[in-house]
């Protein structure tokens, strides 16, 4: 039996970084914006998306998001986690989907 969460009961272990080691991030111009207020150029985290030319992605390299950084004790964490991307803040809920 698969267990299930909502919103309200999902436990995010912050530390992991499951979600950016293995899923690509669609940006909208928001996120480009806010992004680049923090000082990082487009060409630094941004790429096309394969599919659709006119839709973006965080970058991504081996280990997935660039913006996911590994620390010394083995836990990781989003660079830009209180300015991160409307995807990361709503995952693992899309649009009435979860994933998993």
């Amino acid at each position: 039996m698969q267990d299930t969460f909502t919103k309200e009961s999902f436990q995010c272990n912050r530390y992991c970084g499951e979600c950016c080691k293995k899923l690509a991030v669609r940006v909208g111009k928001e996120d480009i914006k806010n992004i680049r207020k923090l000082g990082y150029k487009e060409e630094d985290f941004l790429e096309r998306e394969l599919l659709y030319i006119h839709k973006y992605v965080l970058k991504r390299d081996k280990n997935g998001c660039i913006l996911l950084q590994k620390h010394k004790d083995g836990k990781y964490s989003c660079i830009i986690y209180n300015n991160r991307p409307k995807t990361c803040q709503n995952y693992p809920f899309f649009v009435k989907k979860r994933i998993e």
